[in-house]
């Protein structure tokens, strides 16, 4: 069976959410095709041994921010989404057949899907249509909607908002999903600190922060990606090619990051206190970290407050770690090889 993942390539958590789906679909003897961006295809390829067949192309417009910020810049952003809606012929035209289409969250390769009268399903938390609505005109978000309601199944990931069920209708509930936590990594992580460990990560979506945070005072061990910019014999600044960050946060004691769903849900599924870095332009943002206070597993914060590192640190201390969330990436591998098994439309 021949099974094209079409993945975002804004940011890198669309990607990892669906890297080990694949493998398992890989491990159980099926072909899959990954279609993304140059450098997000590299970690597939990495990540999935070679195995996949990965096509490269620019798969969607995401966000545009604003240098050194974590703020959307609107008129950036509404140049990108109509370049890229330039690009939808040409992208669907040249799609790879296969047994089923999966979406996450391109929306041109629903379409395409439904041209060449393949199955397709989406697998999300959030469309592009509650996250550009405070941004673009309608007759930008009219093309996203045509083409999310062209999708025949709807997954979503926990966490998943209303608006977001509210645009894709009808669908099924499926958890969280994550690349795999190596614990001998984990062990090995742990063994360098003996103090508590904070892991720290904006995503890759962005420049980073650029004002320096000076933490050299507080009794923890500071360990961030590379767009962090911490100061202090305490930190330890990770390169930014580094593979398995999924690692250092199941090794952490606490976490702080973006709020990104792929992040979000390694967090959870290790069972780690964190803070999640508010967004208020980005509707994904709002709305989980409103979800992952009612739970308990974390707190929001802004930017700004980082500059008191000690404040959130007494903040999150407060918190209790909680049971890890389970990874269903192995049940979904197995719900997509049942609807690659169904006949073509």
């Amino acid at each position: 069976m021949d099974i094209a993942f079409f993945i975002s390539d804004h940011g890198y958590g669309h990607l990892t959410r669906n890297l080990e789906i694949a493998r398992e679909l890989l491990n159980r003897g099926h072909r899959v095709s990954v279609i993304t961006g140059q450098r997000h295809g590299a970690v597939a390829a990495a990540y999935l041994g070679g195995r996949a067949a990965i096509r490269e192309c620019h798969t969607d417009a995401g966000l545009i921010l604003k240098p050194g910020t974590l703020e959307v810049d609107a008129a950036a952003t509404e140049r990108a989404v109509r370049s890229h809606l330039a690009e939808w012929d040409s992208l669907i035209a040249g799609s790879p057949d296969a047994d089923l289409y999966v979406a996450d969250i391109a929306p041109w390769a629903l379409l395409a899907a439904k041209r060449k009268g393949i199955p397709s399903c989406i697998l999300t938390n959030f469309t592009w249509i509650e996250q550009y609505e405070a941004f673009l005109p309608d007759e930008l978000l009219e093309e996203y909607r045509k083409a999310f309601r062209s999708r025949d199944y709807a997954f979503y990931y926990d966490l998943a908002s209303e608006p977001c069920r509210t645009v894709l209708g009808e669908g099924s509930d499926i958890g969280f999903a994550a690349r795999a936590i190596n614990r001998a990594r984990v062990k090995e992580i742990r063994s360098r600190h003996s103090r508590p460990l904070v892991f720290i990560s904006v995503g890759m979506s962005n420049d980073g922060i650029q004002e320096a945070i000076d933490v050299g005072d507080l009794p923890y061990d500071f360990v961030t990606t590379f767009s962090v910019n911490l100061r202090g014999n305490n930190v330890t600044a990770l390169p930014s090619d580094v593979p398995n960050t999924q690692d250092y946060v199941a090794a952490a004691d606490y976490c702080i990051a973006k709020a990104g769903w792929s992040t979000v849900s390694e967090i959870m599924l290790a069972g780690v206190p964190f803070a999640a870095l508010n967004r208020p332009d980005v509707a994904e943002d709002t709305l989980t970290i409103r979800e992952i206070e009612r739970r308990g597993c974390g707190i929001g914060i802004d930017v700004r407050d980082l500059r008191n590192m000690g404040g959130v640190m007494e903040r999150l201390r407060r918190l209790k770690r909680y049971e890890p969330y389970p990874n269903s990436s192995h049940a979904i591998a197995a719900m997509l090889e049942s609807l690659g098994q169904k006949k073509r439309w």
